[in-house]
């Protein structure tokens, strides 16, 4: 870990990460290769694309909270 960073900073940082998934999924519709009529896997693009960041929505939120400091953290009684 960085001498300079806190396990705070990363925390704040962590908390973005669930932005990247809800951004794809509010700008498919105005995606060019992702709304058309065109197929993926035989099934439509957008479906797909929605499909897929919805799914990775809860591993985004895994690592947030697993990047979490909790109470019962030794480092963080003080």
């Amino acid at each position: 870990m960085d001498p300079g960073r806190t396990p705070r900073s990363r925390h704040g940082l962590l908390v973005l990460l669930p932005l990247v998934p809800t951004l794809a999924l509010l700008s498919a519709v105005w995606l060019p290769f992702v709304n058309t009529p065109r197929l993926w896997l035989g099934m439509p693009r957008l479906f797909v694309w929605c499909s897929a960041w919805v799914l990775l929505i809860t591993p985004a939120l895994a690592v947030v909270e697993w990047g979490r400091p909790h109470a019962d953290d030794p480092e963080e009684r003080s």
